[in-house]
C-alpha cells in the first residue's frame, strides 16, 4: 500500500478551510483546522444519484463544515464534536427558519446600545493572559474590548429567543477579531504590532455589527429548510457513535484530530471562556480529558492495547529514542491515538450502509527522526476492521517545524495531508 500523488483530486484545495471564508454561513466563524466545503460537495456528488437524500455523518464535527454543507444541499446530518464552543458554532451555522430583517436589526442595535452604556466589568479581567495586569507584558484582549464583550453578552436575554445564539456567536467572533494574537499552529501567536493596533470598544462594536449583518444576509440568501434532519451533538464521538443505528449512514466525511500533539481545547480556550462555555481551568481540563488521545497535555489513562503491527513498530522505534524524546509520554500517546481511532473505524463500519463510503482527511507526523505514516496506518487499521480501501490520496505536502528539520539532519521530512476513502462492500 502506498499513497497516490496523481489522482482525480490533485490540485483541489479540499484540505483548506480558507476556501470557506467567503462562503455564506461558513464564514460565521473561522475554524483554522477545518477542511473545505468542496470536499463534502465532491463526496455527495459521487454518491447522490438521482437527487437521493443522503444521511451524512461526521464524528469529528469541528465548527460544522460537513454538517452545514450537507444541510445546504438538502441532506440529513449527524454531527458530533467534543468542544462545546465548536459544537455551538456548528449549530448556529445550521440555523433554520426565517429571520425578520427589521426585528433582527433592532436586536443588533439593542446589543450595541446596551454594550456601550454598560459599566459591567468582564469576569475575565486580570484572568490568566486575558487582559493586562500588574507585571504582564502581553495580554490577549485590551480591557475595553473585554468590557464591551461582557456588556454585549448582558443584553442577550433581552432579545427574541431565535436570535440569541446567532448573536452570541457574533459577539464572540467580534472579540476574537479584536484579539491581540492569532491562531498559529499549536498556540496563539501575538501580532508583532499588537500594541500599535490598540483595539478599542469601537473596534469591537464595528466587528460585531459587521458579523451580525453578514449572518442576516446569509440566512436570507442561503436558507436551510425543514425537509432535512440535522442532529448536532456535543460529546465524545467514541461514545456517541455507539448510540447510532446500524447502517444509518450513506456517507461519512470527517477529519479526526491529527497526531501532532495539538490540544484543540487549548487552542479555542479564549472562545470557551468568552462564550461562557467554561468558567475555570478545571472545566477546560475536563474537556481535554474527553478528547481523542492525540496530545500530551495530560497523562492519559485508559486502554492502549492495539495489536496492529504497523503501530507496534512505530511505538517500539520511538521507545528506542529513550530520554531524548521531548516528552516521555509520546509513545503512549501514539499507541492510544491509534487505539481510539481503531474503535472509531469499527463504528464507521457498523454505521455505513452497503455501498456507502467514508472520507477521512488526515496528516502524517514526525517525532525525532521518525516519520509516522498516519494515513497508511489508518488505512491498514480500517481494512482490519472490515472496510475496503479505495485509496489514499495525497492532497498536499506539509512544511515541518524547525525542530523536526534539525532532527532530520537539515532535510525536510516528507509530511503530507491525505484523503483516505473507505468503501463498505
Amino acid at each position: 500500500m502506498s499513497p497516490q500523488d496523481n489522482h482525480p483530486f490533485t490540485g483541489r484545495t479540499f484540505y483548506n478551510f480558507d476556501d470557506n471564508l467567503e462562503e455564506p454561513r461558513h464564514r460565521w466563524f473561522h475554524f483554522k483546522e477545518g477542511f473545505s466545503h468542496r470536499l463534502v460537495t465532491e463526496a455527495t456528488e459521487q454518491l447522490a444519484a438521482e437527487n437521493r437524500i443522503l444521511t451524512i455523518v461526521d464524528p469529528f464535527g469541528g465548527s460544522g463544515t460537513t454538517a452545514l454543507t450537507a444541510a445546504l444541499l438538502g441532506h440529513n446530518v449527524i454531527s458530533m464534536e467534543i468542544n462545546p464552543f465548536c459544537s455551538f458554532a456548528a449549530r448556529v451555522k445550521c440555523s433554520r427558519g426565517i429571520w425578520r430583517t427589521s426585528q433582527f436589526r433592532r436586536a443588533i442595535v439593542a446589543i450595541v446600545q446596551h454594550g456601550r452604556a454598560s459599566t459591567q466589568t468582564s469576569p475575565h479581567e486580570s484572568f490568566s493572559t486575558f487582559s493586562e495586569k500588574p507585571g504582564a507584558t502581553k495580554w490577549l484582549f485590551n480591557r475595553a474590548v473585554l468590557r464591551a464583550c461582557a456588556g454585549s453578552l448582558g443584553a442577550i436575554k433581552k432579545i427574541p429567543l431565535s436570535y440569541r445564539e446567532p448573536l452570541r456567536l457574533g459577539i464572540v467572533r467580534a472579540a476574537m477579531r479584536c484579539c491581540n494574537a492569532k491562531k498559529d499552529g499549536k498556540c496563539l501567536r501575538y501580532y508583532t504590532d499588537w500594541k500599535e493596533r490598540g483595539y478599542t470598544a469601537d473596534d469591537f462594536f464595528n466587528a460585531f455589527e459587521q458579523s451580525a449583518n453578514e449572518m442576516l444576509m446569509d440566512v436570507g440568501t442561503h436558507p436551510i429548510g425543514r425537509e432535512c434532519s440535522i442532529r448536532i451533538s456535543c460529546g465524545d464521538s467514541r461514545r456517541l457513535l455507539t448510540r447510532c443505528d446500524d447502517e444509518c449512514a450513506d456517507l461519512i466525511v470527517t477529519s479526526p484530530p491529527y497526531l501532532n500533539s495539538l490540544d484543540y481545547s487549548d487552542v479555542y480556550r479564549p472562545e470557551l471562556f468568552l462564550g461562557g462555555f467554561v468558567s475555570t481551568n478545571e472545566d477546560v481540563r475536563q474537556i481535554r480529558l474527553r478528547t481523542v488521545r492525540s496530545h500530551v497535555q495530560v497523562k492519559w489513562g485508559g486502554p492502549t492495547n492495539i495489536k496492529n503491527q504497523k503501530v507496534r513498530s512505530v511505538v517500539e522505534d520511538l521507545l528506542d529514542f529513550g530520554d531524548s524524546l521531548w516528552n516521555p509520554r509520546l509513545p503512549n500517546m501514539i499507541e492510544a491515538y491509534f487505539h481510539d481511532l481503531k474503535n472509531v473505524l469499527e463504528q464507521v463500519l457498523r454505521l455505513l450502509k452497503r455501498g456507502a463510503e467514508a472520507w477521512l482527511v488526515v496528516s502524517t507526523s514526525a517525532y525525532k527522526a521518525l516519520q509516522i505514516p498516519v494515513d497508511l496506518i489508518l488505512a491498514d487499521i480500517g481494512c482490519e476492521a472490515g472496510l475496503t480501501l479505495k485509496g489514499v490520496y495525497v492532497l498536499r505536502n506539509l512544511r515541518s517545524s524547525s525542530q523536526q528539520w534539525k532532527e532530520f539532519g537539515g532535510n525536510t521530512p516528507p509530511l503530507r495531508e491525505s484523503l483516505i476513502i473507505f468503501h463498505k462492500a
